[in-house]
């Protein structure tokens, strides 16, 4: 679910947008892809957990990545949840003990597709997270991220697909796509969006639920455009609907799902590198999404249907009282429901 966006933040001096509106609360799924460092730099999931739960966010997606430009960092905690395992772990006794779900990474699972199915059925690594974790206690695996993008051939995510059916058929997948951002080659054109939206089409049907992530704040740095925009840049308030609107149509029968941003871009760089190569002008200009920005992307998210929200990022951010994490307990508050 990254990217890297030190092009996009030289090539930009502007001010962030103002937007506010309000909309009835309606229950959705909601999941976290880590948390700010502050709140797990001692490993106690537990407490973690049941705060996320007691603010409506019953579903932890384990990433621990805190910075991504020069190079990516991250406080290594993944293996809490990956292999090998035991179910006597930090992060699975928690998950038990709080009912928390667990949202599996697949790459780190499979991280090789031509080895997927090499392995018997009860050595086979997601049957062992399975056991750790215990079947109860796992809302759902990602086949591999934004694999349309990266030219993942669909060979290779129908594979991971299968091989998920076969060891639990009863085990959500999901499919996260990336975003069309008019500054890279691949969307030079029209033709070459709707390749890839062609693409997207044909890779969704490797998944129960899919959908997109989407970062569009500010809209001046994120430089996105929508499936419906002919290639042109879209204003942070178009981005969700549009998107939904477009795959609703597109990927009918399956669930939707939307990863959402919960982080500044400037939360992405080396807080040293990040001062010494952009005018503070800049860094100035560029913010997390506001709570009205929020509140708006998951009122367009309740219309178009969407059943899982996962907010990317978090674990970028030091501290609980950095924003936007306040405005995604709040989020959760208002529009959480358990899995």
């Amino acid at each position: 679910m990254t990217r890297c966006f030190r092009s996009r933040i030289l090539a930009v001096l502007a001010t962030l947008l103002g937007l506010g509106v309000s909309a009835p609360a309606v229950a959705q799924n909601l999941a976290v892809a880590g948390s700010p460092i502050g709140t797990i730099q001692d490993r106690n999931y537990s407490r973690l957990f049941s705060e996320l739960r007691a603010n409506g966010i019953h579903g932890y997606f384990p990433t621990f990545q805190y910075v991504e430009v020069p190079s990516p960092k991250s406080l290594g905690f993944e293996s809490d949840f990956s292999m090998p395992c035991s179910p006597n772990g930090k992060g699975f006794a928690a998950l038990r003990a709080t009912g928390m779900k667990l949202i599996i990474p697949g790459e780190l699972v499979y991280p090789s597709p031509g080895r997927i199915g090499r392995n018997t059925p009860a050595n086979d690594p997601l049957n062992r997270i399975i056991a750790c974790a215990g079947r109860e206690n796992i809302a759902a695996i990602t086949n591999y991220d934004e694999a349309a993008f990266h030219g993942i051939p669909l060979r290779d995510v129908s594979k991971f697909y299968n091989q998920v059916k076969a060891i639990d058929p009863t085990l959500p997948v999901l499919m996260v796509h990336g975003p069309i951002i008019t500054d890279k080659r691949e969307f030079r054109s029209n033709r070459l969006i709707n390749d890839y939206l062609a693409k997207v089409q044909a890779y969704s049907a490797y998944s129960d639920i899919t959908g997109f992530d989407l970062y569009p704040i500010p809209a001046f740095l994120s430089k996105i455009a929508t499936p419906l925009s002919g290639g042109a840049n879209v204003e942070a308030d178009r981005v969700v609907q549009e998107y939904m609107s477009w795959i609703n149509q597109a990927v009918p029968g399956k669930k939707k799902l939307l990863v959402m941003q919960g982080f500044a871009y400037t939360n992405l760089y080396e807080k040293k590198f990040r001062e010494d190569n952009f005018p503070r002008e800049l860094l100035d200009a560029i913010k997390p999404p506001s709570r009205n920005e929020m509140t708006m992307m998951m009122n367009q998210a309740r219309s178009a249907g969407v059943d899982l929200v996962i907010w990317w990022g978090p674990a970028s951010l030091p501290s609980k009282d950095s924003a936007p994490w306040p405005s995604i307990l709040e989020m959760g508050r208002i529009h959480g429901r358990r899995f």
